[in-house]
C-alpha cells in the first residue's frame, strides 16, 4: 500500500533496491494529493525503472457521510480491500503496509487518548484479523503484514538515506490536514504526524531535504491553536520524555494492556514484546535529544521571552519557567531590601533583566521541562542487588496463586530445588508428598517468600520475570498490575 508518506517510500525504496517488483496501490480523495503521489511515483520510476507499478483509486466518501463521520477508522480496511483486489488479479502473495511501529501500535500519549479515540490502523491485531478475513475471501493463503512495526519514524527516515533515497523525501507528504492546502506548503506544522515527522527528520539529520518552508507553522517555534494543537505539542512531547526516562522493565508494565494486545498473535510473544519496548525506548531518546537541541538553538529567545507563547518549545518549556524563576528573585529581593545591607548578595537575575547574549543553562531548562510534564529525573542512587532466578520463581509461584503439588512442580520445573541438606528430599514435590516436617518447611519458605517479594518494586519484579520466566511472563503481567492497584 502506497500513501505517498515517508514510511510507504522507504518501503518502496528498500523493497525495490532489493531487486524486487512491487506494485503501489493507492487511494486519493483529491486532487491536490493525486498529483503528489503522481510527482513521487515518477521520481521512483526514474530510480527503478521497470520495476515498479502504480495503480491509483479515485475514492472519496459522499458529503452527506462526509460531515457525519470525518474520521478515517476504516482506511486499512480501504486499502487491505482495495491491495486485496490488485494482489489477486495478479496471483501476488498478499499486501504489504508499511508503517512505523509508534504508530501502528499507538500507545496512549494521553489519558484521553484511549479505546476508539486511538486509532490503529495498522495494529498487529487488526492485520492479523485482515488477514484472516482475505484468506476467506481469496480461498488461498493470503499475507498482510507490516514490515516496519519495530521501527520508529527516525528508524525509517534512516533507511532512507542508507538507500540514497533521501533526496526523494521533499516529494512525500505526512501531514494529516490534506484540504485547503496550497500546492507550495504541503505540511501544517501543528498535526501529530508533522511534529513526527519533524523530529524524526531532524534526529536523522536529513533537515536540508525537509524545507521549513514547507510547513504552514514551525513544528517546533511556529504559532499554535488553543486545543487540540497545544495538547498535541505537550502530549507528545511528555511521552516521549516518559518513554525516556523509565526503565524496560517499568515500561513494560505501564504499558501492560497494550503489550499484551499487540502480542496476542506472535509465536515468540516475550521476545516481540521486548522488541517493541525497545523501539520505543529509541523513540524516547530521540524525542529528549531532538527537544534538547532545539532549546539550545532557541535559547536566546527562551530567555528574552520573544518567542510566541503557543509554540512548542514555550508551550513545554518556555515563558513560564523563567517566570516562575523571575517571581523567586523578586521575592527574594523584597526579602533583602529590610535586611542590613552588610554583603553584597549574588542573585539570578530576572527575565526583564537577561541580556540576549547571556549564557542559557541547558540542562537546568531540561529538568525543568521534565518536572513540569510530571517526570522525576533519575537519581544516582544505590542499585539495588539484582533478583536472583530462585526468588524470581518463588515470587512468580505466589503471583499465580499456586499451592500444594502444583506450586512445587512449577518450582522443580525451573530448577529450583530444596535447601534443606537432606539428600531423599532434594526435589519439592517428593517432599510434599511425605508430609510434614518437609510440607511446614516448603509453607514457612513459601511465607518468606512473600514477605520479601512485598519489599521489590513492581518495575523489578516485572524485570527479573522478563529476564528468568519468559514463557509466563505474558501471564504474570497483568498480575503485576492488579497487585500494583492494590498498593
Amino acid at each position: 500500500m502506497f500513501s505517498g508518506g515517508l514510511d510507504s517510500l522507504a518501503g518502496a525504496v528498500e523493497t525495490a533496491r532489493a531487486g524486487e517488483r512491487l506494485i503501489l496501490v493507492s487511494h486519493r480523495p483529491m486532487a491536490m494529493l493525486d498529483s503528489r503521489q503522481r510527482r513521487l511515483f515518477s521520481e521512483l520510476e526514474r530510480e527503478f525503472p521497470k520495476q515498479l507499478i502504480h495503480i491509483p483509486v479515485w475514492i472519496n466518501k459522499t458529503e452527506k457521510l462526509g460531515r457525519r463521520e470525518p474520521t478515517q477508522r476504516t482506511r486499512s480496511f480501504l486499502y487491505t480491500a482495495l491491495g486485496t483486489v490488485v494482489a489477486q488479479s495478479v496471483k501476488a502473495d498478499g499486501v504489504r503496509f508499511f508503517e512505523n511501529g509508534i504508530v501502528s501500535l499507538n500507545f496512549p500519549v494521553a489519558d484521553e487518548a484511549i479505546r476508539a479515540r486511538a486509532s490503529r490502523t495498522t495494529h498487529p491485531v487488526a492485520l492479523h484479523l485482515l488477514e484472516l478475513l482475505c484468506c476467506a475471501v481469496t480461498d488461498r493463503k493470503f499475507a498482510v503484514d507490516n514490515p516496519y512495526i519495530f521501527k520508529t519514524k527516525t528508524d525509517v527516515a534512516k533507511i532512507l538515506a542508507a538507500d540514497k533515497a533521501a533526496h526523494l523525501i521533499p516529494s512525500t507528504c505526512s501531514c494529516a490536514h490534506l484540504m485547503f492546502k496550497s500546492k507550495t506548503q504541503w505540511h501544517c506544522g501543528s498535526c501529530s504526524q508533522c511534529i513526527d515527522r519533524r523530529f524524526a527528520i531532524t534526529a536523522a539529520g536529513l533537515l536540508k531535504y525537509d524545507s521549513d518552508t514547507d510547513y504552514v507553522s514551525d513544528v517546533f517555534v511556529g504559532p499554535r491553536k488553543g486545543g487540540p494543537e497545544k495538547n498535541m505539542a505537550v502530549d507528545y512531547t511528555r511521552h516521549g520524555i516518559q518513554l525516556h526516562g523509565r526503565s524496560e522493565s517499568e515500561l513494560a508494565a505501564l504499558f501492560n494492556a497494550e503489550l499484551s494486545r499487540a502480542v496476542r498473535f506472535e509465536p515468540k510473544r516475550s521476545e516481540t514484546a521486548e522488541k517493541i519496548i525497545a523501539m520505543h525506548k529509541r523513540h524516547g531518546e530521540v524525542v529528549v535529544r531532538v527537544l534538547r537541541e532545539k532549546v539550545a538553538e532557541h535559547a536566546g529567545k527562551l530567555v528574552e521571552g520573544t518567542l510566541d507563547s503557543s509554540s512548542l518549545l514555550s508551550l513545554v518549556i518556555g515563558k513560564k519557567y523563567f517566570e516562575d524563576q523571575g517571581s523567586a528573585t523578586d521575592a527574594e529581593g523584597r526579602e533583602q531590601s529590610g535586611a542590613a545591607k552588610s554583603k553584597p548578595h549574588a542573585t539570578a537575575p530576572r527575565m526583564g533583566q537577561l541580556q540576549a547574549g547571556s549564557p542559557v543553562r541547558v540542562e537546568e531548562i531540561v529538568t525543568a521541562v521534565l518536572a513540569k510534564l510530571g517526570v522525576k529525573p533519575r537519581r544516582h542512587t544505590q542499585k539495588r542487588i539484582k533478583l536472583a532466578k530462585r526468588d524470581a520463581v518463588l515470587f512468580a509461584a505466589i503471583l499465580l496463586g499456586l499451592k500444594g503439588p502444583r506450586y512445587c512442580s512449577f518450582l522443580e520445573n525451573h530448577g529450583i530445588r530444596p535447601k534443606w541438606p537432606d539428600a531423599d528430599f532434594a526435589n519439592y514435590l517428593k517432599s510434599y508428598k511425605a508430609g510434614d516436617p518437609w510440607r511446614k518447611k516448603i509453607q514457612d519458605e513459601k511465607t518468606r517468600a512473600r514477605v520479601r517479594m512485598n519489599n521489590y518494586a513492581r518495575s523489578e519484579l516485572a524485570s527479573s520475570f522478563s529476564a528468568y520466566l519468559r514463557e509466563e511472563f505474558d501471564k504474570l503481567s497483568p498480575l503485576l498490575a492488579q497487585l500494583a492497584s492494590r498498593e
